[in-house]
């Protein structure tokens, strides 16, 4: 007999879609009005009352955006293979009314990891300065530098103020300091140039030079809609994260090793040029390789490499490059453009992590340069760490290192990998906002707004009838 339990199941959903159509309790609107004004984006409507119905929607509508499901990544860009996990959230609701756990499904709604309440954070904040006009521009000429005098020095202060950077002067001191003395580019205002240019990714010099006011001369808004597209991505990632984890974080050029959720390795990256963008994916490390061989992707043995031993007829010789099985390969070594570790993982890329033998440009500001593959500050460390409930140590690294040999160490447990893309972040130092090298903020916000103005002709639309296609 299997009627019991389908009449079971039914009466559960029945059940379920009757507690979803009821009117909210006290305590569950209470619940949805704190989050909904605590959101990234309040909704307007919280100004007047709401009905019960109307703010249900509301809370839907907050759930979807929270959980990532306003957009398919993939859909948008074929490098974004991060994906939220497919949820009814409907469902999921009414379910929650059902078993009295309201207040613990809208608990668990945001991603929980910390980063990203600081992010939210940070997005009230330029939300607040947008809403209090912004600020203007500046003009781009001439630099700026430390002992500097004048106007422009007045209006660089100004611009710093209204982005937090300089503390808001009393007016009526301000103007009578002006009138006692010239306007000084001095120490502290230096202090906080270099500040905003580190905070902004750029050479932290003190100079503004076309760069640094190419920055101060993006908008509130701009900021703010930069702020949106990291938020996003957030949401496009398991929840919780894995508490054993790396990080490649592309947009930041940094990356991470995570164990039980701290992370205890943090290093410089370089990441793809804009012409070879490292994509967005999750994989794991299955295999550290020791002095690695490098076989030659054809694209760049045709495009750069052949040609330049054409010019060069002894390069290949003096760089370790032979044809193995009728294709190009770079032998093991110091030299060997991997490095001396790599870290196989699998994705329809073919892109990894690895060592490389150009240790310089790791202090440089902007760091993407490579063909799309992740070079590492700190591979050896990764090595010894990822190995360590192997009985690896630093030591026993570097000695496979030193026998020159190739060799594979799988990994016992493999580690899993999330390359991401963040372009606004929150650490110790404050309010990191980089630049968007692949110009991926500006895609996404793109994609969002169109689904956002779809969304709202659909909501627009006239009711249809059956005589809403026929003649008069």
């Amino acid at each position: 007999m299997i009627w019991l339990p389908l009449c079971a199941a039914i009466l559960l959903i029945s059940s379920a879609a009757s507690a979803a159509a009821a009117p909210l309790s006290l305590p569950e609107r209470a619940a949805v009005l704190d989050l909904l004004r605590q959101a990234p984006q309040p909704p307007a409507a919280l100004t007047a009352p709401l009905g019960s119905d109307d703010l249900v929607a509301e809370l839907l509508a907050y759930a979807e955006r929270e959980a990532g499901l306003l957009s398919r990544p993939i859909e948008i860009n074929p490098l974004w293979t991060l994906a939220p996990a497919r949820r009814d959230i409907p469902a999921e609701w009414a379910t929650a009314r059902a078993q009295g756990a309201v207040e613990a499904w809208i608990a668990g709604l945001s991603p929980a990891d910390p980063r990203y309440g600081q992010l939210v954070a940070a997005r009230r904040d330029y939300a607040a300065k947008v809403a209090a006009g912004g600020w203007g521009t500046m003009p781009a000429t001439g630099a700026l530098r430390p002992g500097d005098i004048g106007p422009k020095v007045g209006a660089l202060r100004a611009r710093l103020e209204a982005e937090g950077f300089v503390a808001l002067a009393d007016p009526d001191e301000a103007v009578a300091a002006t009138a006692r003395s010239p306007i000084v580019y001095d120490s502290a205002l230096e202090a906080a140039v270099r500040r905003y240019q580190s905070l902004r990714g750029l050479e932290p010099d003190g100079v503004v030079g076309p760069a640094t006011y190419a920055a101060l001369n993006v908008s509130a808004q701009a900021r703010l809609a930069q702020i949106d597209a990291n938020l996003e991505r957030w949401r496009w990632l398991p929840r919780p994260l894995p508490a054993t984890r790396i990080e490649a974080d592309v947009g930041a050029a940094r990356g991470a090793l995570f164990r039980e959720g701290a992370a205890i390795l943090d290093m410089r990256i370089i990441v793809g040029a804009p012409s070879n963008k490292t994509p967005m994916f999750a994989s794991q490390i299955e295999t550290v390789v020791f002095n690695p061989p490098w076989n030659v992707p054809t694209s760049i043995a045709q495009g750069e490499i052949l040609p330049r031993a054409a010019r060069d007829p002894g390069y290949l010789a003096r760089n370790n490059f032979i044809y193995r099985d009728g294709r190009l390969q770079q032998r093991p070594g110091p030299t060997n453009s991997l490095g001396q570790v790599k870290f196989d993982m699998p994705s329809p890329f073919g892109v990894y992590l690895h060592d490389t033998p150009g240790r310089a440009a790791f202090t440089r500001p902007v760091r993407t340069l490579s063909h799309g593959c992740m070079r590492l500050e700190k591979p050896r460390e990764l090595a010894a760490l990822l190995l360590a409930s192997q009985d690896w140590t630093r030591e026993t690294v570097d000695a496979a290192i030193l026998q020159g040999e190739t060799r594979r160490v799988d990994l016992e447990q493999p580690v899993p990998v999330f390359v991401v893309y963040n372009t606004a972040l929150v650490d110790e130092d404050g309010l990191h906002l980089l630049p968007d090298p692949y110009g991926w903020d500006a895609q996404l916000n793109a994609a969002l707004n169109r689904q956002a103005l779809a969304q709202l002709d659909r909501d627009m639309a006239p009711p249809q009838s059956e005589c809403a296609s026929s003649a008069d």
